[in-house]
């Protein structure tokens, strides 16, 4: 399969990254920019499936914000 690579933050809101449920696992919201829309789509079609997760920080200027 081929990766899906895109830019994301985490929102300034408190329910960003929620840790509760009877079976301890997270919820986490990303903002992603209209350039990655793409990317978002490609992601939909993973709905359903497990899939790996990498976070790498990329410096401000790299950033689309």
């Amino acid at each position: 399969m081929e990766k899906i690579v895109f830019t994301a933050s985490l929102p300034d809101i408190l329910s960003a990254i929620n840790i509760a449920g009877v079976d301890g696992n997270s919820r986490i919201k990303l903002d992603i920019p209209a350039s990655d829309t793409d990317e978002v789509f490609e992601l939909l079609t993973l709905r359903g499936c497990i899939f790996r997760v990498t976070i790498e920080k990329i410096e401000k200027e790299e950033s689309v914000w």
